[in-house]
């Protein structure tokens, strides 16, 4: 913009008609980043609710009819007519499949923070982009269902049970397996023969449905794997797991054990299943200085909780959260003894559950949630493993999904069944979608010698470039109204509209700042 610049004549206000543009100082220019959110809400059968529902359902891709029988798979639909098992195989390659491949995968990869696992169905929050923006703000994602609860999302992406106990969480777990992930047998990371992956263990309340999967030994599987930590005499550990079982032979059957075979002279745990159907839990410093209690419950006729640990000079073991038996012994303590000074239950052998190998003192019956701790548990901990109510505490994690939120893709999936068919019951959920707005603060400077005259046409002459003799004064001092910002191609590009009109003074400088959001950062 160009100042008015006034020609000497003997009438003052016969003067040229202003130009009102005047140049802007890129030192006046100011660029400010920040993120806006804006809370959008989903509700259950609304035709209006920005996201998708989508289950997904696992289907073993890799297992085809033999040639002459008939071609059967599952069809089952979404509302957007999409296979639900083409929703999982997508769900899975995208997110979880790769989850510790930076480079192959989507979402979050410090499985430290944020828990990703994909189990037998899922349930899916499809969100369109254009309600996501940039993504879904973390820790912003709700839902309720009015039959399974309320789950809330953290800042990792991860989706968590609100009302779960945290406190019941046990850590330092050294060996964890659920067996929940083994509908697909290519998750399997241990080495193993003749188990399959059956129900797991039911809720005691409510619908008693499984929770998840369970290893099924027929009499000649097993189970093989290392362990970490220490198990000695100096050292506390614990070895937590539901069984149901029946011994119908007059050897006994084993449960789990730090051996490799029934000659092993020296163990820090072994428990087995005894043609009675008890179970009996010892240690060994040899083959003739062993420790040993048994239990007078019969666990073959329904699930049975079972906690045996070591604890000082003590052997213990809970049933169903109640301490059973007891024994204490000088074997489980390193003192100066003549009769047990020199005798160790330590040994480097592998982690065997089930039998030594095939066909080897094999157990027959079901093992599921097995946990074993370099320490000794409390009655309370010993009850929060051995709680399957429903929304209990026995499988010890709070997470039931992930939030993809660049992606706009929420996915529930648990070995808890509540999660199961989350988006058919009636449910409410909120999310907050994220812009980056880039403020453009413009410092537009009127001085006191710019634009005194006013710039309504109808005060210049025929040759619309002069003004008539009778404009003078005060009389025709101009008011601002309006501030439009241009282009070095004199292309309106933003107009801002004051409250009301100022008055422009000849005798004082005027500045005015004016602010647009856009949602692209300009180039200054």
């Amino acid at each position: 913009m160009a100042q008015i610049k006034s020609k000497i004549k003997e009438n003052p206000y016969e003067t040229s008609y202003p130009t009102v543009f005047k140049k802007i100082d890129q030192a006046d220019v100011r660029i400010n980043t920040f993120q806006a959110n804006k809370t959008f809400e989903i509700l259950s059968g609304s035709a209006t609710s920005s996201a998708l529902p989508l289950k997904g359902v696992y289907s073993d891709v890799n297992v085809l009819p033999m040639i002459g029988s008939e071609l059967t798979y599952n069809d089952a639909k979404n509302v957007d007519d999409s296979l639900q098992t083409l929703t999982y195989f997508s769900i899975n390659h995208l997110y979880y499949k790769n989850k510790t491949e930076p480079s192959k995968t989507f979402g979050p990869t410090n499985l430290n923070r944020t828990k990703k696992y994909l189990y037998e169905s899922a349930s899916v929050l499809a969100i369109p982009q254009n309600k996501v923006g940039e993504s879904i703000k973390p820790a912003s994602f709700q839902f309720t269902s009015s039959v399974s609860g309320s789950f809330e999302s953290d800042r990792y992406g991860n989706i968590i049970d609100s009302a779960f106990n945290t406190e019941s969480i046990i850590t330092d777990v050294k060996w964890y397996e659920g067996f929940n992930e083994y509908f697909d047998t290519n998750r399997i990371t241990y080495q193993s023969a003749g188990v399959t992956y059956v129900d797991g263990i039911p809720t005691s309340n409510a619908r008693q449905l499984p929770l998840g999967l369970s290893a099924y030994f027929t009499g000649s599987g097993y189970i093989q794997d290392t362990l970490l930590g220490q198990y000695d005499r100096n050292e506390d550990y614990a070895i937590s797991f539901f069984i149901s079982g029946a011994n119908s032979e007059t050897t006994n059957q084993v449960v789990i054990t730090k051996s490799t075979s029934s000659l092993t002279p020296q163990y820090p745990f072994l428990i087995e299943l005894s043609g009675s159907n008890q179970l009996q839990f010892s240690a060994a410093g040899s083959t003739e200085f062993k420790a040993m209690i048994t239990s007078s419950a019969d666990v073959s006729s329904s699930w049975t909780h079972v906690v045996c640990q070591k604890t000082g000079s003590e052997l213990q073991m809970y049933i169903d959260g109640t301490i059973h038996s007891s024994i204490s012994s000088r074997l489980l303590q390193d003192i100066e003894s003549p009769y047990s000074a020199s005798a160790r239950i330590d040994n480097d052998q592998l982690l065997s559950i089930g039998g030594y190998s095939a066909d080897s003192f094999n157990l027959q019956g079901q093992l599921d949630e097995i946990r074993i701790y370099n320490k000794a548990l409390t009655s309370t901990q010993v009850g929060y493993l051995a709680d399957r109510t429903e929304g209990g505490t026995a499988l010890q994690t709070q997470y039931v999904g992930n939030v993809f939120g660049k992606q706009g893709i929420v996915v529930f999936s648990s070995a808890d069944y509540r999660v199961d068919d989350l988006l058919e019951t009636p449910f409410t959920a909120s999310y907050k979608s994220t812009v980056t707005i880039h403020e453009l603060g413009v410092t537009t400077r009127l001085s006191s010698g710019d634009f005194n005259m006013s710039t309504n046409i109808t005060l210049t002459k025929d040759n619309d470039q002069t003004y008539r003799n009778f404009v003078s004064g005060s009389d025709f001092a101009p008011y601002i109204t309006s501030i439009g910002l241009y282009n070095d191609a004199g292309q309106l590009l933003a107009i801002g509209k004051l409250a009301q009109p100022i008055r422009k003074r000849n005798d004082v400088d005027i500045n005015f700042l004016v602010r647009i959001d856009l949602d692209k950062k300009p180039i200054k």
